[in-house]
């Protein structure tokens, strides 16, 4: 394996290896981030911790943890050559997203209407939330209650789980089957569909934890809204000029607009969003809510063409960045760009 540095110095790592040595060319107490620059054959490896810090001092703990390109787990299905649907604790219905925190799993059982957990490697869930056991698919609104779930957002001791059938969000604090906040609705037993305001969802799609409260995808409403700390009413919207409007581009595309968004990454302390409609992908520095850059449209804010190039996306839905680059799900492409 090698392994590369922020200045382009590369590092050959043995197999078996538990150190090595990161040449000093880069300057006592400089910052260092390092990258997979070559893979071995068959296998992928993730620099799962201590990727980056300062010189001399920082420089342990680093994880690297290889993975197979065959997958070695299945969730949802009793192998890897079955698709059905189906209730339980081994079955899924159009599962929409997955979050992973170290110790499990969290699953939107979207056809379910639950959030299924998987405790360490387990494949058959051991809890659930929107439902009273693992053998039930009954809709509601309630404090433990939901409806086609999609977007999920984990902390060290929260959930939070966007209940689009409902126009809400929702809040659970650590494994509690039972919401203690809710975003979108006055309260918990509401789930109208409502004009656009700062505390109201029009079809919240996904969400993002920043370092200092969280995102929620308004999809319906074509925003994307911030929520500080625990607040439920947002103080920030992108995509729009105000809090009630909602029109796809605000009537005119430009770097401040949205149409039909359906992934946010807070990251570093910018935005990224995934303007769908617009197929592009869009970065905002700090709390500004214009883009800074655009991605999909050769640096055009003004064009939503489709294509496929390296350059350009189909409808993108989805976002991630990690040390080696910034992955774009190309969704209608039926692909993956890195950046």
């Amino acid at each position: 394996m090698i392994l590369r540095t922020n200045t382009g110095t590369e590092i050959s790592i043995a197999a078996g290896s538990t150190s090595f040595s990161i040449p000093v060319s880069l300057g006592l107490g400089a910052r260092y981030t390092l990258s997979i620059a070559s893979q071995p054959s068959s296998i992928v490896c993730i620099v799962h911790s201590g990727w980056e810090g300062v010189i001399p001092a920082g420089i342990t703990g680093i994880q690297i943890i290889c993975h197979t390109t065959t997958a070695n787990r299945v969730y949802g299905q009793l192998n890897f050559n079955s698709n059905i649907n189906g209730i339980g604790p081994d079955l899924l219905n159009s599962p929409s997203n997955v979050i992973a925190d170290g110790k499990g799993i969290y699953l939107s059982d979207f056809g379910n209407n639950r959030i299924l957990y998987y405790s360490g490697l387990n494949t058959s869930a051991t809890g659930v939330i929107g439902q009273t056991d693992l053998i039930s698919n009954i809709s509601g609104v309630s404090t433990t209650e939901i409806n086609q779930p999609r977007g999920l957002a984990k902390d060290l001791y929260e959930l939070y789980v966007a209940d689009s059938g409902n126009y809400r969000a929702l809040y659970f604090e650590g494994l509690y089957s039972a919401a203690s906040r809710v975003y979108g609705q006055p309260d918990f037993i509401s789930s109208g569909l409502t004009a656009p305001a700062s505390d109201s969802l029009g079809g919240p799609y996904a969400i993002a934890r920043g370092s200092a409260g969280f995102y929620i995808v308004d999809n319906g409403n074509n925003r994307v809204l911030y929520y500080p700390g625990t607040s439920t009413t947002a103080t920030r919207v992108y995509g729009q000029p105000d809090f009630v409007s909602s029109n796809p581009n605000n009537g005119f595309i430009g770097a401040g607009t949205l149409n039909s968004p359906k992934a946010v990454f807070a990251f570093g302390g910018d935005l990224w969003i995934a303007d769908t409609f617009n197929n592009r992908v869009l970065l905002f520095s700090g709390i500004n809510t214009i883009a800074s850059k655009v991605f999909g449209q050769n640096g055009s804010f003004t064009s939503s063409t489709n294509n496929t190039t390296a350059s350009t996306f189909f409808q993108p839905q989805g976002i991630s960045i990690d040390q080696n680059g910034i992955y774009i799900v190309d969704t209608v492409n039926n692909r993956v760009l890195v950046f």
